[in-house]
């Protein structure tokens, strides 16, 4: 609302006021009440607290909930679907490859289309409720904060950002401009997720002895350094692609999908699988951001990340165990061990997750639901498949909730925790990740984290990748 709308409604509220006062104290009110208005837009200018769509601190969105989607190709062609599905309206749609997002476009063809979303942002400012962000992990922070700044609730894939650094602002950001957030890790809301809470609320695992998460993925940026300049295709604006990440030329080797490998623009398969895979024991056992952490890696990460790489990552407290817990992650051909006392004919799935404990140890592949395999430290008996059958039935008694859906109804109810992967959890969940991505730059050095002062106690090195200096003209500022 422009500020002399705002001064004129404020003095004829006021001047309604004064006519029921008496004469002698109607200038002396008059008085103070224009000293106030002019006082309180004074301090609203200054500190900006105001942005498009909020008034007040108020961001009601309308009954149906509108957004723009940012990337259409590939995982952001099923983002647009599901928050369709969700009920939303589309109202603008943004990518900076035409070709990988044609599908979109001609399903979409009433739709406004645009490469920068910057200029989207600006000519929908007033259309747009939320935002969905399933764009290339280096462009997630600025495009989901130059959002938030307009007050828009947001959508984020995983991981939410590719530095520590960029995670903080986005949460800074969301507490700032309150808004509702979502990370896109969508097994978050499944019943295999829902199982698992289930599992610790009946303290059926019992004191947690071991926790392996692991995934069969390698994205090796094989030969490193960067690649020899090509011709970008004629559908795609490099320039807009490489968005805050340092100038180099287009290169075949970075597009479409082959972007994790490079560490400028993703996280590698932990970046990529970890926020899926670690979600249940982080969420479970409250872990938040680890005290230390130690990789091992056949080379270090340097331009691209290893062909394989096992990241070992101590938390010295958990709220549920009341002491310390280890977990493993290992990616590449390495795997996990067959837990103790499980069937020895197990097949182990490519990916997913256990947790040993005092009472059972339950395996989850990824995607999937978790399932006893062994009982404490007894050897393998019939008692595993009564467990499995039990919670099996149990399992049928739990309802999947929408991922989307849910960040869709915190908005609109206020109540911004409903949304379950949001920035509250979200952020540290990615943070511990990405500091097992700057694990691997050192493997075999065990580095030590300081929560209290944000860094690496004992590695001034490794705190140089916590965060970067975005290119001009694209903010990772909250």
């Amino acid at each position: 609302m422009p500020i002399k709308l705002i001064l004129i409604l404020a003095l004829c509220r006021s001047f309604i006021v004064m006519c029921t006062k008496s004469e002698t104290t109607m200038k002396k009110s008059f008085s103070d009440a224009r000293r106030n208005v002019l006082k309180g837009i004074g301090v609203a200018a200054t500190v900006n607290i105001l942005p498009s769509g909020m008034l007040f601190g108020q961001n009601k969105p309308s009954e149906q909930f509108r957004f723009a989607k940012v990337g259409c190709g590939g995982k952001g062609s099923a983002d647009l679907n599901l928050t369709l599905q969700a009920g939303a309206k589309l109202v603008a749609m943004c990518d900076v490859d035409r070709a990988r997002a044609a599908g979109a476009i001609k399903k979409h063809s009433k739709v406004p289309f645009y490469e920068d979303y910057r200029v989207m942002l600006d000519k929908h400012d007033k259309e747009i409720d939320g935002v969905v962000v399933s764009t290339p992990d280096h462009t997630h922070a600025c495009v989901a904060l130059e959002a938030i700044k307009r007050g828009k609730h947001v959508y984020v894939q995983k991981p939410l950002a590719r530095t520590y650094e960029e995670c903080q602002q986005l949460y800074e950001a969301s507490k700032k401009y309150k808004v509702a957030t979502q990370m896109g890790n969508q097994h978050h809301s499944a019943q295999g997720f829902k199982t698992w809470q289930e599992m610790f609320a009946q303290n059926a695992i019992g004191d947690i002895t071991e926790v392996h998460t692991w995934c069969h993925k390698s994205y090796s940026a094989k030969g490193g350094s960067q690649k020899k300049g090509q011709k970008a295709p004629d559908t795609l604006n490099w320039d807009l692609w490489l968005g805050p990440a340092a100038t180099r030329e287009y290169a075949k080797e970075y597009l479409p999908f082959s972007w994790r490998n490079w560490w400028d623009f993703g996280a590698g398969a932990l970046g990529d699988m970890a926020c899926h895979i670690m979600d249940a024991p982080f969420w479970n056992l409250k872990l938040g951001l680890p005290d230390k952490i130690i990789a091992q890696a056949p080379r270090p990460a340097k331009d691209g990340y290893p062909e394989w790489a096992i990241v070992d990552y101590t938390f010295n407290k958990s709220p549920v165990t009341g002491k310390a817990v280890k977990l493993r992650w290992a990616d590449g051909n390495k795997g996990a061990p067959k837990p103790k006392g499980c069937n020895p004919n197990l097949d182990m799935p490519n990916q997913g997750c256990y947790i040993a404990g005092s009472k059972m140890t339950v395996l989850c592949p990824h995607p999937g639901r978790p399932m006893p395999v062994a009982l404490g430290d007894q050897e393998y008996s019939s008692a595993v498949k009564d467990a499995e059958r039990h919670w099996r039935a149990e399992a049928k008694k739990i309802k999947a909730q929408h991922h989307y859906g849910r960040w869709i109804e915190a908005a609109k109810s206020g109540k911004f925790g409903d949304a379950g992967s949001n920035f509250d959890y979200s952020v540290p969940l990615t943070q511990a990740v990405l500091l097992g991505c700057i694990a691997q730059r050192f493997p075999g050095q065990e580095l030590h984290w300081d929560q209290e002062k944000k860094q690496f106690s004992n590695h001034a090195e490794a705190n140089k990748w916590l965060s970067f200096t975005a290119r001009s003209g694209f903010s990772i500022k909250a």
